[in-house]
């Protein structure tokens, strides 16, 4: 009865064994877990509407993130995170790297990388009848500003300017749509029209005044624990750049193609 105890056991554990060696032969050698920090802008990063699917994020950054994923073997764990808070993590590196549209005051703490296509034009989105055609009479208007944006490097540190913080595009959107006290919403000009189409007040708006071009780009916190595999993250995200699979994820989310 004991042999056949000791004979049971030893099955068990032989199986333990052969299903833990099955299992870390699915992990590939040198993986790592990142932590990528996801911007809480739309068509950006979002919650999935479908409670039932098995990807609780969506979005554009969210598919480039599965696109690395696949390629390098790495695993990316995902966090929806407003966008100041995001800067804030970058800092501290609680996060590894983000990818967001890059701003030079960033690379106190962080390292720009892989730029992904198209550019990204920022500026001013003005309600009908308040439009203004250059920098210096933006300082008249009330503009919804998402807080911690990095816009312009003029406007971000301008003192004169009436920025009035909102949490996201959306929500500036939603304030000028009203006709609540807000003359325009600053930011990507693509992120505000997608907004501004979503909630079905396009005609609220009026002209634009473009104030920079920058990049989506991955911002690589220099206190990441991760800073060693740095240059093989950005070669995966080049990779998937010089393929056009950047402007593919890009124009599925902002024109459904």
């Amino acid at each position: 009865m004991r042999a056949k105890s000791a004979l049971a056991l030893a099955l068990a554990l032989a199986l333990a064994l052969a299903l833990a060696l099955a299992l870390a032969s699915l992990q590939p050698a040198g993986a790592a877990e990142f932590k990528l920090a996801v911007i809480q802008f739309e068509p950006w990063g979002m919650r999935n509407p479908d409670p039932q699917a098995k990807e609780k994020l969506i979005g554009v950054v969210v598919d480039l993130a599965r696109e690395f994923e696949r390629r390098s073997g790495h695993t990316v764990h995902l966090t929806l995170t407003p966008y100041i808070r995001v800067e804030q993590e970058l800092e501290s590196g609680e996060t590894d790297f983000a990818i967001m549209a890059w701003g030079d005051a960033r690379a106190r703490y962080a390292n720009r990388g892989q730029a992904f296509k198209p550019p990204l034009v920022f500026g001013a989105r003005f309600r009908k009848g308040a439009e203004v055609g250059s920098y210096e009479e933006l300082r008249k208007l009330s503009l919804g500003t998402p807080r911690g944006l990095k816009v312009d490097p003029r406007y971000d540190i301008d003192p004169e300017m009436r920025k009035e913080w909102v949490l996201d595009y959306s929500t500036g959107v939603r304030m000028l749509g009203a006709g609540r006290s807000i003359d325009g919403v600053v930011g990507s000009l693509s992120s505000i029209d997608y907004a501004a189409a979503k909630q079905g007040v396009m005609d609220k708006f009026g002209g634009t005044l473009v104030l920079n071009t920058t990049a989506l780009a991955v911002a690589f916190s220099k206190k990441s624990p991760k800073i060693g595999l740095e240059a093989e993250v950005n070669a995966v995200f080049r990779a998937i750049s010089e393929e056009g699979l950047d402007r593919k994820i890009y124009e599925k989310w902002f024109y459904g193609r």
